[in-house]
């Protein structure tokens, strides 16, 4: 089967190998894709990569924190926490400043 998700509905994608897990509030669907090839297909004004496994719709976040050793924590909306690498942070606080 297939189904469609509008990519404002998405709160965040995670790498499943050669797969994309897609968490939309409550759901997740299994996409056929890598990450790096999913990454280059996103508005990046919407998506910004925070992990070499993440993708986080920036509309969902709720706050950051700083982590240990220059990593940082990001809440989403539902309570979701996801970790931003130290690598991907600046492309993550650039554009919430």
């Amino acid at each position: 089967r297939m189904k469609f998700v509008a990519t404002d509905d998405v709160d965040w994608f995670e790498s499943a190998g050669n797969y994309v897990r897609l968490h939309s509030g409550s759901e997740t669907e299994l996409v056929r894709a890598t990450l790096s090839r999913l990454a280059g297909q996103l508005d990046p004004a919407k998506f910004v990569r925070i992990h070499r496994s993440t993708i986080v719709n920036l509309a969902r976040i709720r706050e950051v924190h700083p982590w240990f050793g220059g990593d940082y924590t990001a809440t989403l909306v539902d309570g979701t926490e996801l970790r931003v690498s130290r690598h991907y942070r600046e492309a993550l606080l650039r554009p919430l400043s």
